[in-house]
């Protein structure tokens, strides 16, 4: 996915601070999916900027303050079950590769219902292309098609792909705080 910046040069005008590839990020656990992070920030932004930002903390999700762009392609029948032929090894393995690439996403995930995880930021998603469908921890399914716009306020929620292409959505996630006082 092709990611370019735009920003300022020392004497204030407009200039490509990048132009520039950013390969997707893929995972065992999640055969097929690609994550593409290509914006990140974990305080506020200052301007003019000049230069390419140094990378987020790391972290998948934003602190409060902070924020995170990119997409996600989500494969036609991916399963956030693992198989049940994968050896203790090679699930430590998958575990291990998911933290390093995608620091804390795994702890967001609640065991007893597929897929369904829940993180301290508000989503905004647009759909590009292919159909899938957001499930909540109640059960309900939510279609999504391309042009389809949602707001996700901190709920427990899943993605999910039925259809014979590859779900593809665009997303920015604003961290926010808990507002449980800690």
């Amino acid at each position: 996915m092709r990611r370019i910046v735009i920003g300022h040069n020392d004497s204030g005008k407009t200039q490509v601070l990048s132009d520039a590839n950013i390969d997707p990020i893929t995972i065992a656990l999640l055969p097929g999916a690609k994550v593409h992070r290509m914006w990140e920030l974990d305080d506020l932004p200052t301007l003019p900027v000049t230069n390419v930002q140094a990378a987020a903390n790391g972290t998948y999700f934003p602190g409060p303050g902070g924020l995170r762009f990119g997409l996600i392609s989500i494969p036609p029948g991916l399963s956030y079950a693992p198989p049940s032929d994968v050896s203790a090894e090679a699930m430590a393995a998958a575990v291990a590769e998911a933290d390093a690439k995608l620091p804390g996403m795994l702890a967001t995930f609640d065991e007893a219902q597929e897929g369904i995880h829940t993180t301290q930021t508000v989503d905004f998603v647009i759909v590009l292309s292919g159909e899938g469908r957001l499930r909540t921890d109640d059960g309900v399914d939510l279609p999504l098609r391309p042009g389809d716009c949602l707001i996700q306020n901190g709920s427990a929620h899943g993605w999910f792909n039925d259809g014979p292409e590859p779900f593809v959505f665009c997303y920015t996630l604003c961290g926010a705080d808990s507002g449980s006082g800690d």
